[in-house]
């Protein structure tokens, strides 16, 4: 799949996509003037910015698409023990983002613990991505995100 369909699929998910600079977590600012607050949902959308530049990495803001994502960092000793698996799930350049439904009105802090990041208020790199050490996100497990566990 292309870059632009990947997105696309995203978008048709209800997820508010926004590009990111070409192997970097950073905004593409000439398309997203204001950040992750230029996501859009329209697959219309989505899928020019991504079919006018191909190379650009995909970005998922996580409040407006109700998604709360784990960031699990092996490298800063992260684990999954104890986390809900069964749930969408992409292998980053180092460790895991695993997606779950985040409840209206929620509200998360940064950190779960060592090496367990909360991705909430903000966006993630997602799949069709490359990260900046060269290796690609990808979907290692394509369902429906499960409900948020009982930290929130």
């Amino acid at each position: 799949m292309t870059t632009a369909e990947i997105a696309t699929a995203f978008a048709e998910r209800g997820w508010y996509v926004l590009p990111c600079y070409p192997q970097a977590k950073v905004p593409f600012f000439p398309i997203a003037k204001q950040g992750y607050k230029s996501a859009s949902n329209k697959p219309a959308t989505v899928k020019k910015w991504f079919e006018r530049s191909p190379l650009l990495n995909i970005g998922i803001a996580c409040a407006p698409s109700n998604l709360v994502v784990l960031d699990v960092d092996f490298r800063n000793g992260g684990t999954t023990e104890g986390l809900e698996l069964d749930t969408f799930t992409v292998a980053t350049g180092d460790g895991l983002h695993l997606y779950y439904q985040a409840p209206a009105n929620a509200t998360f802090g940064g950190k779960l613990r060592q090496g367990v990041d909360i991705k909430f208020n903000g966006y993630v790199v997602t799949a069709g991505s490359q990260h900046e050490n060269g290796k690609f996100y990808e979907i290692v497990k394509d369902i429906q995100p499960a409900p948020v566990m009982g930290w929130c």
